[in-house]
């Protein structure tokens, strides 16, 4: 398997024609067939449906696209570490976070790049569901995630970062009684894409005894945020996503609540750059604990 059948392979899901494949990645149509047969023979399936008038993917092929996606991002984003390591850079670091983690990671690689300036950062946005992987497989240095989803393995270190106020959303200007909120319309953050926070929700709403009219749910806080705005219903969310976004739209209701956040890392800790990186958030969380 390599990054030219990858290729064929993606430009023929994008285009479901061969010759038009062809065109996209400037080769003969020939070799885009044989690129795609060579594939199907060293997965052993079929990765197309093919007629003289259509071309489909078959569930294998379904199943392979994000996988074959994710092979040339990766040799996408090794090959741009290398260009900027030739052209200079002294390292890279590679983190990943939950939106929610934001505005104290902006914080901490605004001191980071003053100080080391020749070192690259790529920055991944993912689920807060989504567990640490193995260290073996883990491609990142940092994660910044809910405390409580922190892993319970000795492959990690980690430590609190900050607590945020959870605060009640509403659309400018509406009234809002935080002792009738079981007449408002909710939309809300999916449990998938943030358990912690949909289960402080769940018992907020049951300490308030009422069960909550939830008409929508988003993977995506900025959705939930551009709907609340229009004027579709109220969220909770923690107050720094509203202070962020459509700051000039929204109302925010402090409801004396928090969410704790944390960021953990792998002991073994090779990367010198993560090393680096280390010292200024340690020296980030001592500026803002209590």
């Amino acid at each position: 398997m390599d990054l030219n059948q990858i290729r064929s392979f993606l430009a023929v899901t994008q285009t479901l024609n061969f010759t038009n494949a062809a065109k996209q990645n400037g080769v003969p149509q020939s070799t885009v067939s044989r690129q795609i047969n060579d594939l199907e023979n060293q997965l052993n399936v079929r990765l197309f449906y093919r007629t003289k008038r259509d071309v489909q993917l078959t569930a294998e092929g379904r199943t392979f696209l994000p996988y074959a996606l994710e092979m040339m991002e990766a040799a996408k984003k090794g090959a741009e570490a290398v260009r900027q390591l030739h052209n200079g850079a002294a390292g890279r670091l590679s983190i990943a976070t939950i939106a929610t983690s934001g505005t104290f990671l902006a914080d901490c690689l605004r001191d980071f790049g003053r100080e080391y300036p020749e070192i690259v950062v790529d920055i991944t946005y993912v689920s807060s569901g989504d567990a640490l992987q193995d260290e073996g497989r883990d491609p990142y240095d940092f994660h910044f995630l809910h405390r409580d989803m922190l892993p319970d393995s000795e492959e990690f270190d980690s430590l609190h970062t900050h607590s945020d106020q959870l605060c009640l959303v509403a659309p400018k200007g509406k009234a809002v009684s935080l002792d009738n909120l079981q007449s408002e319309r909710f939309i809300l953050v999916t449990e998938n894409e943030s358990p912690i926070l949909y289960m402080q929700l769940m018992e907020f709403f049951r300490s308030r005894r009422f069960s909550p009219h939830i008409v929508n749910e988003s993977d995506n806080m900025r959705a939930v945020l551009l709907s609340v705005s229009a004027g579709l219903g109220v969220t909770i969310l923690p107050v720094s996503q509203p202070q962020t976004f459509l700051t000039d739209q929204l109302d925010i209701y402090p409801l004396g609540m928090e969410i704790a956040y944390a960021v953990a890392w792998k002991r073994s800790l090779l990367n010198p750059a993560a090393k680096l990186f280390l010292e200024v958030l340690k020296r980030k969380v001592d500026e803002v604990a209590p």
